[in-house]
Formats: C-alpha cells, sequence, structure tokens
C-alpha cells in the first residue's frame, strides 16, 4: 500500500557516494527583480527598531550554493524570497517550473503552498476577532452547524483557539471514506489537524457570509496586494503555473481546486508570500495585543518549540522565530516559511518536487538561531544514503529506463544495504504506476518482494500493481498473501474479499 504522510505531531514524510557537485546549468540562473518590496505599512502598524542584518550580502551565499543544492535533491524548480527589515530584500527563481523548460519566476510562477495555507487563514481568522466576529474561545458549532461530527458531541467543545494552535484533536486529513474522529478531548494536547483549519474556514464563511475563497481575498490577498494569489484556481494562472513532480523526478498533475480549502488549497507565488510574511512581521492589520497573542506559545510541542496561533514557534531567551512548512506531495509541490519576528527577517521557499524539504535545513540555516522545530519535521535530508540512492536510480531511469534502474538499485544494494530500505522501490512503484506504467511498476515491486519476502506491505503494493494492469486473480493473491502476514490490514482483506466474490461471478 502507498505509504500515506500525515503529519501528525508537526511530522513527517520520509522520503552511496556523496552528493553530486555539478556546476549549475543556464536553466538554474536566477530571476532576480531589481528593487525590494515593501508593502505600504497602514497608520497604527507597529514598527520596530533596526535589528542586524540577516542577509547583509541579500543572500548571495545561498543563492549560489541552491543549483548544487536542487541538483543533488532532483528538484526541478524553486523559487525564493528573502526578507531583511521591514522589506523583502531579494526574491528570484531557480531552474524549471515545468517538463517544458519554462523558468521559475518570483513574481509570476504559481505554487501550490500546501499548509502553508494555514498561516494565512489564521491571519483571517485573527482579523475577524479584532472585528468583533469570531471569539478565540466560543465553540465554532454556534458560528455553523457541522454534520460532520455525526452527533460526536466532543464536536461542540472545539473553538478557534483549539484549531489555530492544533489542540483539536481531530486527525490532519481524512482519506477515502474516513469519518471525522477524535483522538482526544479538544484542548487537551497537541496533535497536527488540517480537518480543524476545514471546521474553522466553514466558520469564517458564515460570519462573513461568503465564500472562504471570497473572504480570504476580501481579509488577506487584497488588502496585501497578494495580486497572483487565490485559495481556487484561477484561469489566469495558467501560463505561468509550475508543475509539480514526484520523489523520481516524474511530473505530477496539478489539483486545480475549484473550492477552497483553509489547510491547503492556496495558489500563489514567492514574491505574494513574501508579502505577507513582511506583513505579519510587522503587526500589519491586527491590534499589537492580537499579534503579541498570535506568537505567544499556546501548547508545548517539544523542547525549544511550542505551537501560537497559526504558527509553530521557537523561542529562546533572545529571539522568537515563527515557521511552517507545507507539503503537497501528492501532487508534487512542497514548502517552507521561517521568521524572525525579533530580527524583522525571514525567508520563503517553493519547490514543484516532493523532494523539497529534503533542503530545508540548509535553507533555514541562513538565519540565525538553532530551529530545533526541523528536526520535529522528520525529512529525510537530501545526503542522507537512500535519498543519494533514489536520485541514482532516478537518473537512470529518465535517461534508460526500467532496466538500468533496477540495475542501478541492485548496485547500491551489494555498496550499502542500508541505502535500499523498502520504502525505496515501494515509493519507485507508485511513482510508475502514477504514469501508468503498471508492468514497470509490477517489475519493481517483484524486486521488492525478493528483496523483503516478509512484508507485507510490499505485497499489499503488489496486488494495486496487478489490480491496476488488469489481472484481479494475481492481485486478490497478492493482497491476501499481505493478510496472511499482517491480519490488520484492511486494506488488503477488503480488496481480497471484493476481488473474490467478483471472481466467483
Amino acid at each position: 500500500m502507498a505509504a500515506l504522510v500525515v503529519l501528525t505531531n508537526i511530522a513527517s514524510a520520509q522520503l552511496l557516494d556523496s552528493p553530486r557537485s555539478l556546476q549549475p546549468p543556464p536553466s538554474f540562473q536566477p530571476a532576480r527583480s531589481p528593487e525590494p518590496l515593501r508593502p505600504s505599512l497602514p497608520a497604527g502598524s507597529l514598527q520596530f527598531p533596526l535589528a542586524p542584518s540577516c542577509f547583509p550580502d541579500s543572500g548571495r551565499s545561498l543563492r549560489l550554493r541552491l543549483p548544487a543544492l536542487m541538483d543533488s535533491a532532483m528538484i526541478p524548480g524553486l523559487a525564493l524570497a528573502l526578507i531583511d527589515g521591514d522589506k523583502v530584500v531579494w526574491r528570484g527563481g531557480f531552474g524549471a517550473s515545468d517538463p517544458k523548460g519554462g523558468k521559475v519566476s518570483a513574481e509570476r510562477t504559481v505554487f501550490e503552498a500546501a499548509s502553508l495555507s494555514k498561516p494565512v487563514v489564521a491571519y483571517a481568522a485573527l482579523k475577524l476577532v479584532d472585528a468583533g466576529q469570531l471569539d478565540l474561545d466560543r465553540p465554532l458549532i454556534t458560528y455553523t452547524p457541522y454534520p460532520d461530527f455525526h452527533g460526536d458531541t466532543l464536536g461542540n467543545r472545539v473553538t478557534a483557539r483549539m484549531v489555530l494552535s492544533h489542540t483539536s484533536g481531530l486527525q490532519n486529513e481524512r482519506t477515502g471514506s474516513d469519518s471525522l474522529r477524535f483522538s482526544f478531548v479538544p484542548g487537551a494536547r497537541f496533535q497536527y489537524s488540517g480537518e480543524g483549519f476545514v471546521f474553522l474556514g466553514r466558520a469564517i464563511e458564515a460570519i462573513t457570509g461568503h465564500s472562504l475563497a471570497e473572504s480570504m481575498k476580501s481579509l488577506v490577498l487584497e488588502p496585501l496586494a497578494m495580486n497572483r494569489s487565490s485559495f481556487v484556481w484561477d484561469t489566469r494562472f495558467e501560463d505561468d503555473a509550475a508543475t509539480g513532480h514526484g520523489r523520481f523526478g516524474e511530473p505530477r498533475k496539478r489539483t486545480l481546486p475549484r473550492v477552497a480549502r483553509a489547510p491547503s488549497s492556496l495558489q500563489t507565488t514567492a514574491a505574494d508570500y513574501a508579502r505577507f510574511l513582511v506583513a505579519v512581521a510587522q503587526g500589519v492589520g491586527l491590534k499589537p495585543e492580537t499579534w503579541r497573542l498570535m506568537q505567544t506559545p499556546a501548547v508545548e510541542v517539544a523542547p525549544g518549540v511550542s505551537w501560537g496561533l497559526g504558527w509553530a514557534i521557537e523561542k529562546d531567551s533572545t529571539a522568537t522565530d515563527l515557521a511552517h512548512h507545507g507539503d503537497n506531495s501528492d501532487s508534487g509541490f512542497t514548502a517552507f516559511s521561517l521568521l524572525a519576528v525579533d530580527r524583522q527577517c525571514g525567508l520563503v521557499y517553493f519547490a514543484n518536487s516532493a523532494n523539497g524539504l529534503s533542503i530545508v535545513s540548509e535553507i533555514a540555516a541562513t538565519i540565525p538561531g538553532a530551529h530545533p522545530g526541523l528536526s520535529l519535521l522528520g525529512y529525510e535530508p537530501y545526503t542522507a544514503p537512500p535519498a543519494l540512492a533514489r536520485a541514482r536510480i532516478a537518473r537512470k531511469l529518465l535517461s534508460a529506463g526500467i532496466d538500468a534502474a533496477l540495475a542501478e538499485y541492485h548496485r547500491i544494494q551489494d555498496e550499502n544495504p542500508a541505502a535500499t530500505p523498502e520504502k525505496l522501490l515501494n515509493d519507485l512503484g507508485y511513482s510508475l504506476l502514477n504514469q501508468a506504467r503498471n508492468k514497470d511498476a509490477i517489475r519493481a515491486f517483484r524486486e521488492n518482494i525478493a528483496a523483503y519476502p516478509t512484508s507485507a506491505n510490499v505485497y499489499d503494493s503488489m496486488g494495486d500493481a496487478y489490480l491496476a494492469d488488469g489481472h484481479p486473480t494475481a492481485a486478490r493473491d497478492a493482497y491476501r498473501r499481505a493478510t496472511e502476514l499482517d491480519s490488520s490490514n484492511g486494506h488488503a482483506r477488503h480488496l481480497a474479499d471484493s476481488l473474490n466474490a467478483r471472481l466467483r461471478h
């Protein structure tokens, strides 16, 4: 079965030689905008003394390293914006936005923001708090009915404060026929939850009387001049929208959301999101006490890391940093933002690759601080042996096909067995299935069965491949073997039983 990437407790997504040090190809020349961006600050905005510069060279050292980092991590394209003081001091694009070779532009290229949508929704909610329209501690069910709770009375306790601090107890994201459920009594502890934001989005619609997309436009996007951003797909993005890529470099299909989803549907550019970060850093549009509340720890996550209202908070004796990451790996997009409020500096980057967060530590290190939250994310760095193995196999697959890719796998396996975990070929198989290369996927899963014959998961995955290729009997047998090895595998048992019933008729 495909390994689902679920963020719980901030977390997740895991992804023999040394990283490749290549000269950047011409397509990696960054497209820099000449002038800094500075959103106009309305009267009453917070003003701060100048802090020591985080990017005295406008991030030149990072920008020079990025093309080689991207090549090693197999990231086709990336847009970056750097903030210092109260302005964006550099923004630019690297690499290709799509398989046709379009160049990435920080101003023009639209990416899926994934969970970087959540801080934007949090900002809108806090503006409603300041307007007296939303009470952080009033149950959201009093603003809007929510039939998805199916009568579970715990739903009556969920408040906006709980949603923004990820203490609602709801799961991160429902998949398939999953029902909405609580892991604990709302408010008891931290558990990352996108579903909580879906509920908050419904409440925002009820309060404003408009769709979430229109509400976000009027509360955030238009006031901050985020002119190439929307919570639903807009046809004006078509000429310069990035194409996402999977872990093996294969193009993915964009989601093109027609209905806004508060946790994840923001479409935006690096330049637009940087405008938002500047506004957050300066407290634009928020009362001073609300701005301070936003960055006040509401729940501890781990030593040195807590969650406020919409943001992860890294706090030490001298500084407060706000951070968030985004992961729409299914459509091939990842993102990260970091804002050092006391230093008035920060950054945001968007990558059109599921591998984009494998270089997050390298990029975040440009802002002073230990950044303990990064270790909680659990993303495999691009220098990890399995990541390097994946890059080698992917390059062989792209240049010479499945035979060469599997031969490379065996070479790596001989060099360093630790570099070829079960997940490596499992991910390759699903990458091939996503490209409708079903027979190649069967070959990858067959190799994985040979390497891990006692794993239920490899047989479950093989069942998926046989089913996609039109072999129901072989699929049923693979699912049955998966259930023999793991009796708790409900996915395999359900499919085995369904196929068996169909085959009998």
